[in-house]
């Protein structure tokens, strides 16, 4: 149980330290030596693990990003107001189901 909770830990700590592209790069490399087929059965598990914890953390900076993001829009009489991301998200979407 150790192992996972220690895993588990830097991979947190690799992304607040380095931020998303660094774990990103690091789980990039860690699929590569998966594919690539020399680790052993343990050492494969352990890279596995290393990766989703990296994947959860990645994915919840993404959120968080998402999130802070505003996209500014010029209504008709030439003001400026801001509309969260996903609100703006949510119309090309169906614009582009048309």
């Amino acid at each position: 149980m150790a192992g996972k909770k220690d895993t588990a830990a830097a991979a947190t700590k690799a992304t607040s330290l380095g931020g998303f592209e660094k774990s990103l790069e690091e789980l990039e490399q860690l699929v590569r030596d998966l594919e690539h087929g020399e680790l052993t059965l343990e050492q494969s598990l352990t890279t596995f693990e290393r990766g989703v914890g990296l994947t959860r953390n990645c994915q919840q900076a993404l959120k968080s990003a998402e999130q802070r993001v505003e996209v500014l829009m010029q209504s008709g009489d030439g003001s400026l107001e801001t509309r969260p991301f996903l609100e703006q998200s949510g119309q090309s979407d169906q614009s582009s189901d048309s």
